[in-house]
């Protein structure tokens, strides 16, 4: 049996001063959020030969709206395909179909909430998200705006 490493050993005993998440994390890694992720994502890049987002926008382009449902679970319901069909039924592209799929997902922290995909598929038909780097921006520039917002800086 092996030993696991507990994930907050280096903060165990210490008194973390910083008043945002930003300070807070600088003082426990020693660097900001943004350095850590551009180590992140060199390493990555040294690993794969592409960007995370490059990456990210091929695997969208190779999977099917069914295929990302399934993966995770191994089956997929009716109501799955049915929610679908109905976001093709919009006129969204399956590409776009997914990112909406994995945004909900992480967004929730629920898992795939039927209703909030189809309100938020609208959403994206209304604003013209045609492909997967269109849907890429957009999410990117909700997160920012989340992030920005004063009452999520805790």
């Amino acid at each position: 049996m092996t030993k696991k490493k507990h994930p907050l050993k280096k903060t165990k005993g210490k008194i973390i001063q910083g008043k945002t998440t930003e300070d807070r994390f600088k003082e426990i890694h020693g660097m900001t959020i943004q350095g850590w992720n551009a180590k992140q994502e060199e390493e990555f890049k040294a690993k794969t030969g592409m960007t995370y987002d490059e990456w990210y926008v091929n695997q969208v382009k190779t999977t099917t709206p069914i295929e990302f449902i399934k993966e995770p679970k191994g089956t997929i319901t009716e109501e799955d395909v049915k929610l679908i069909m109905d976001l093709q039924e919009l006129g969204l592209k399956d590409e776009v179909i997914i990112v909406l799929l994995h945004y909900v997902i992480v967004v929730s922290r629920i898992g795939l909430v039927h209703s909030l995909v189809k309100e938020l598929g609208k959403s994206w038909h209304e604003n013209n998200l045609t492909t997967v780097e269109e849907a890429f921006v957009f999410v990117r520039d909700e997160q920012k705006k989340y992030k920005e917002s004063p009452e999520n800086n805790y």
